[in-house]
């Protein structure tokens, strides 16, 4: 039961009346739960209470055990524990009356050892016929939520409350007539009247009896509100836009008409008093305090920031009831391991999102630490694990272990939860495998020593100054760095260079000349090898066939089944090419050649000689030099390139065969391998599909795939046909696909966020801040208005009140 704490109210109470509360306060603490027997005159009925105490004191032992267990089950919403408390503030009574824990209509309550004898358990039913009963998992039984806020006594002579008040009900035989005779009892009446004022008052939609009395009380505070507003707009904008709000000079009374540099957050707080005199006013008044200019209090408004902006993404997601985690660690500025958690979901109109939740600073790398971090994690942030159907990290070991790997741990306590390698992740490992063959190792290894070459300012001002003085200027004006982490970003890299050649070979002749210059010649001569040159070009080639797959992979709109297509697209289009490598080499030989010609290099072969070991040596008779380039350079490469990513993607292929059943578009009566897979996929995820209905729902699925004449390209576009209520088992299996992550994009990019946030000159930053700064910067597009961060802030006591 909810004491009620002191207000104004209070005051004008009799001390008579006070300690006749007080009494029976003492007496509901100190004396056991009695029968009661309560005679409601206006229903002219009498009510037999008795099985109301018997309900909490007659199995106390055998239900420990459960009460125990599901202390760790119950959600942080339980009516249980707000029975206990011995004082619930304003935001607790809201809670209660709002966002309360409701069971799912697939909850299974369980059976009590009392009810035992007659197999009774709780009915859910019984939660929309009586709107004001309350199912606990925590206590095992249910309560009146408004008589647990409001009840202060119970019945004739003040009695002392018991069952659905401060005991919970759990005697189910006796229910709906118990139930019926709560909801006809005075002080139940009088608490649910209780309640629609309390939450009249609590959204302003009525005021309360003391803002009636004190109205200048809400003249100070829409003042304060006032006074407030633009210094939370200040930090929301410096937190959107990734600006420093502090500065060298970050103290002292702010002057608008000094300009002097304070860092972003006071000078755009000055530029903006300039045309707003009440804000010059609060900021130039008398006074140094409660002008929330501090950096303590931007800490804070930044914290509130990060509380409204992590509650708005966790409600969308539980109401989801299906989501993915994706994770990655990465070192800051300031040497400490960031683990940043992102979720994968999809909201009620079958939109697809992936949204960055925190950061969280981790000691250790291991999978059991790693593991138990992420669900910490989510915990912390809200989100109910029990809806977590995948798992997306790199192809670390302590990631992606068999034995001991985070997907491993996760899975062994939420089995649902499928680990795919990040789509990225394999397409680059495929391609960085693939280019270790010699000559295409080299050929990278030659490109890189080249661009250091060029850069410093003094050489790479000559090369500048060869392609403006050339007839034929190309677009490209200067090298890039080959990527040193996505292989297949080398291929802008690789282009340019080409498109260069001729103007580097030019430059390097130019330097060479330089009594100081040593590398030069020996560059020169590499980058006019035969061989670099085939290398080259065959790289560019095969890298142009990989870099849109790369692109694609990393979009948030994309399913396992989209993937698997172009993926197959991309090794059926290499296939192609291998069949006529002749033709295709020819075209790619060509090019070379016209390369060579223009700066005047003649394509010849490496001598072969069978002792050599340590390169190729094929057995060849009256070949040509385009064909022992073919043999040695081009072949291996893209037998190699497509081994690679039949290997990588082999995982991706076997997680999509066991949803290929409900896209596949064909007539019935089913096959059997569909019919089999289905119910495995039903076995595997019942009790949130059904096992009676599914069956048939798969049927007309298929019908209605047949019927309309659709085909599927992907899960996105399965869930956009799909009714969910005509179809809600098949709706559940595409969005539990769907959700499956592809890749880790995600989270790599919040790792931008976190290099722009956490800079060399802010190091020190903590993570509370980091956190608030990088929800704002990360999710631009949430709304956040400073009245709901001036509320947010009003749950701390302050020294000027902001709220009615």
């Amino acid at each position: 039961m909810a004491s009620k704490k002191n207000t104004l109210l209070s005051f004008f109470t009799s001390n008579k009346k006070i300690r006749r509360e007080n009494e029976n306060n003492e007496t509901e603490v100190n004396s056991p739960v009695r029968k009661i027997t309560e005679v409601n005159k206006s229903a002219g009925t009498t009510n037999n209470l008795e099985s109301f105490s018997e309900a909490s004191n007659s199995q106390s032992q055998q239900d420990d055990f459960i009460y125990e267990n599901n202390q760790t089950l119950g959600n942080a919403n339980d009516i249980g524990y707000f029975v206990e408390r011995l004082s619930l503030t304003d935001a607790d009574k809201k809670l209660v009356l709002t966002n309360l824990w409701v069971p799912d209509v697939e909850y299974k309550f369980p059976l009590l050892s009392k009810n035992e004898k007659r197999g009774l358990k709780f009915q859910h039913k019984w939660l929309k016929e009586f709107n004001w009963l309350s199912y606990s998992n925590v206590k095992n039984g249910t309560f009146c939520k408004y008589c647990v806020l409001f009840a202060k006594n119970g019945g004739i002579g003040s009695q002392p409350l018991g069952s659905l008040v401060t005991v919970a009900f759990s005697n189910w035989k006796k229910a709906k007539e118990t139930f019926r005779a709560h909801g006809s009892l005075k002080y139940h009446t009088l608490s649910v009247l209780d309640s629609e004022h309390f939450l009249k008052v609590i959204e302003k939609k009525e005021l309360s009896i003391i803002e009636r009395i004190d109205n200048n009380r809400m003249v100070q505070i829409e003042e304060n509100r006032r006074k407030i507003r633009p210094i939370i707009e200040c930090i929301i904008l410096c937190g959107k836009e990734e600006l420093a709000l502090r500065g060298h000079r970050d103290f002292g009374d702010i002057l608008v008409d000094d300009d002097s540099r304070q860092g972003h957050f006071r000078g755009i707080l000055k530029y903006r008093a300039k045309g707003d005199e009440f804000l010059r006013n609060v900021l130039e008044g008398s006074g140094k305090r409660n002008k929330y200019t501090s950096p303590i209090i931007q800490n804070e408004i930044i914290q509130s920031c990060n509380t409204i902006l992590l509650r708005k993404l966790v409600n969308v997601i539980n109401k989801s009831k299906c989501f993915s985690v994706l994770a990655d660690e990465t070192t800051d500025i300031s040497t400490k391991e960031q683990l940043s958690i992102c979720v994968r979901y999809i909201d009620e109109n079958n939109k697809l999102h992936e949204n960055f939740l925190q950061f969280f600073e981790i000691d250790s790398l291991t999978g059991n630490d790693l593991a138990n971090s992420i669900l910490n994690g989510l915990n912390r942030c809200g989100l109910d694990c029990n809806y977590l159907y995948g798992q997306g990290y790199d192809g670390a070991s302590n990631m992606a272990g068999r034995f001991k790997g985070v997907q491993t741990i996760v899975r062994s306590k939420y089995p649902n939860a499928i680990y795919v390698h990040c789509a990225a992740h394999s397409l680059n490992l495929a391609v960085s495998t693939a280019s270790g063959i010699k000559p295409i190792r080299n050929c990278l290894g030659v490109i890189e020593k080249v661009y250091n070459f060029f850069n410093t300012p003094k050489r790479n001002s000559v090369l500048l100054n060869t392609i403006e003085n050339s007839n034929n200027a190309p677009q490209v004006k200067q090298l890039k760095r080959l990527c040193a982490t996505r292989w297949i970003q080398r291929y802008d890299s690789v282009n340019d260079f080409s498109e260069l050649f001729s103007f580097v070979l030019n430059a390097l002749d130019i330097i060479s000349d330089w009594k100081e210059s040593t590398d030069a010649e020996m560059l020169q001569k590499a980058i006019k090898d035969s061989e670099f040159l085939i290398s080259l070009n065959v790289i560019k080639v095969l890298f142009s066939y990989g870099f849109p797959l790369c692109k694609q992979l990393q979009k948030v709109q994309i399913d396992l089944k989209k993937t698997i297509r172009i993926v197959e697209n991309v090794i059926t289009t290499l296939k192609c090419i291998r069949e006529n490598n002749e033709t295709e080499f020819k075209i790619i030989y060509n090019n070379v050649q016209k390369m060579a010609d223009d700066v005047g290099i003649e394509l010849l072969e490496k001598r072969i000689s069978f002792k050599q070991t340590h390169r190729a040596n094929p057995n060849l008779q009256n070949h040509s030099t385009e064909q022992y380039y073919r043999v040695t350079v081009f072949l291996p490469y893209i037998d190699y390139f497509i081994s690679q990513l039949n290997e990588r993607f082999i995982n991706h292929k076997s997680i999509f065969e066991g949803f290929d059943c409900i896209f596949k578009t064909q007539p019935l009566p089913l096959e059997i391998n569909d019919r089999e897979q289905f119910n495995k996929l039903v076995n595997i995820y019942s009790p949130v599909v059904d096992k009676f209905n599914s069956i048939a729902e798969f049927n007309m699925w298929k019908t209605k795939l047949i019927t309309d004449n659709i085909i599927l390209s992907s899960g996105l576009q399965a869930l956009e046909i799909c009714d969910k209520e005509f179809y809600p088992n098949i709706y559940m299996l595409i969005k539990i696909f769907c959700t499956i992550p592809v890749s880790t994009t995600t989270p790599e990019r919040s790792f931008s966020n976190l290099k722009r946030i956490k800079t060399y000159l802010r190091n020190s930053m903590n993570e509370t801040r980091l956190n608030g700064l990088a929800l704002l910067a990360c999710h631009t597009e949430t709304k956040i208005t400073p009245d709901e961060v001036i509320d947010e802030l009003s749950l701390k006591n302050r020294r000027l009140e902001f709220v009615l």
